[in-house]
């Protein structure tokens, strides 16, 4: 969970700066294009694809099963757009490089743009992250919207054609088995159930953890790829609410970060309007209370650190219903690895590899893949091969976030990582607890978290010896920004 975050940064005089982010991919003539590309899934990480493959195809198609309405109706392909979410610094560059404006254009739509370091409230599992300007602008909003804005956007595109209300059903090969050819699957409306074969040049799986590409696999008579499953018990509990002015907190986004099996609970609230706070605390399933019992609810909240969700309740007005889901857990299907995979299919976003929300690392992944999508078509003579070099370096790109996630989440587990997961895990606490006490590596850490930097920065010599210097722990610190929560003792 968290905000969306984005970072604006310049070239240097030696070039572009290593945290900038990627570049944008340029278009090709339109005398270069390709034939026709096929994304299966509507999503952030559809809509993202079909804006790469749309610069390389002459057309591309986009398959939804949900009916998309205009505006930024929830759609039931998606239960968890009603929950808090968050797209990384860096993940925000890709996303504003391949459709220019649309961080104003969000903006305008109410969600509010400030600096991370001074609008955020992080209540880490040993005291508060340090409050001050970091130089790095962020902006919070939520899913619905965000993807409103994208397919909005795709709608525009000449060579794009979104096909919702069909139901992709199994994928074709050729004779041989060893290229993707089509999409077979029927419209949702239709009462004879009419098969539609839809062809294809290239064809991309974008649909999320309900991804059935293993079972058509397996279908076709290929092998089924292997899977890794790193399991949470979390469970969010989510609600909107309309705050007063008066009432308005000067934070723009707050969060409760959990880390099993020290802090089994947390939170997020976040502003998605001036006037809107959109609020969810989280805890494994049997301790959260049920949907509609609001003052158990409220009173949840209240036994939490951060005493930022207690407030926004007690304040607020209700304006949607208490709704309750899963987290989902992580997930990585590792296709990579397949000695078998047909050409000219490929696997993005949590299809691919899934992660726990919580991190709020899953959408900017999804981001990063895309680019890299381009990149490689940019380079490619033809469509073939692009899908074996791509799910190989789409592995690269998770494979930091992976670790990361499940290393925390292993506190889970009753048998406990392996060696090199508790060398992660550990190394995770260490910076957690020495944050609140340290803004220079709050700093830092900050900049890994959105991923504008390597976790590798975190290794540096001169950071190693600030972490392992004996020190007191820091003391947890009053919660920031609710003079109205005097009295609220954090743990």
């Amino acid at each position: 969970m968290g905000t969306a975050r984005h970072m604006v940064t310049r070239p240097s005089r030696r070039g572009r700066r290593a945290d900038a982010g990627p570049p944008a991919v340029p278009e090709p003539d339109s005398g270069d294009r390709w034939g026709h590309a096929v994304v299966i899934g509507a999503g952030f990480t559809g809509l993202l694809a079909a804006r790469v493959l749309a610069g390389r195809f002459a057309r591309v198609t986009l398959l939804e099963r949900d009916r998309l309405a205009p505006g930024t109706t929830h759609r039931s392909g998606l239960p968890q757009g009603r929950h808090p979410h968050g797209l990384l610094a860096r993940g925000a560059a890709i996303v504003e490089e391949l459709f220019p404006g649309i961080r104003a254009e969000l903006a305008g739509r109410g969600a509010p743009v400030f600096d991370f370091g001074a609008g955020f409230a992080t209540r880490l599992p040993h005291g508060w992250a340090p409050r001050g300007a970091l130089g790095v602008e962020v902006q919070s909003l939520d899913l619905t919207t965000l993807e409103s804005a994208l397919c909005d956007r795709i709608r525009a595109e000449p060579a794009v054609r979104i096909r919702d209300g069909f139901l992709a059903q199994a994928l074709e090969l050729s004779a041989d088995r060893s290229r993707a050819v089509a999409v077979t699957g029927r419209d949702r409306d239709d009462p004879g159930h009419t098969p539609v074969r839809i062809d294809a040049d290239l064809i991309v799986d974008a649909t999320g953890r309900a991804s059935r590409l293993p079972g058509w696999l397996a279908a076709a008579g290929l092998p089924r790829p292997q899977r890794r499953r790193v399991a949470s018990p979390l469970v969010y509990s989510s609600r909107m609410y309309e705050l007063p002015n008066h009432a308005a907190p000067e934070w723009l986004v707050s969060f409760e970060m959990t880390f099993p099996p020290l802090v089994r609970r947390g939170g997020a609230a976040v502003t998605v309007d001036r006037g809107h706070r959109l609020v969810s605390v989280i805890a494994p399933a049997g301790e959260l209370p049920p949907p509609r019992a609001e003052a158990a609810l409220r009173e949840f909240a209240g036994t939490l650190h951060n005493p930022h969700f207690a407030h926004v309740m007690e304040h607020g007005r209700p304006v949607t219903p208490v709704y309750r889901c899963p987290v989902g857990g992580n997930q990585w299907i590792r296709y990579h690895r397949l000695r078998r995979f047909p050409d000219r299919l490929l696997v993005l976003g949590d299809a691919f590899c899934a992660f726990n929300p919580v991190y709020g690392q899953g959408l900017t992944v999804a981001a990063l893949q895309a680019h890299l999508l381009g990149l490689l078509l940019r380079r490619a003579d033809d469509p073939a091969g692009v899908a074996r070099r791509f799910q190989r370096q789409a592995a690269r790109i998770v494979l930091f976030p992976w670790l990361t996630a499940t290393a925390a989440d292993q506190g889970w587990s009753r048998t406990g990582p392996g060696p090199a997961l508790s060398c992660v895990r550990a190394f995770l606490h260490l910076v957690v607890r020495r944050v609140p006490g340290d803004p220079a590596l709050y700093a830092e850490f900050a900049r890994v978290q959105n991923m504008l930097a390597s976790p590798l920065r975190l290794l540096r010599p001169s950071l190693l010896i600030r972490l392992l210097r004996p020190r007191g722990t820091a003391a947890a610190g009053a919660p920031p920004g609710l003079d109205e929560a005097a009295g609220h003792s954090p743990g």
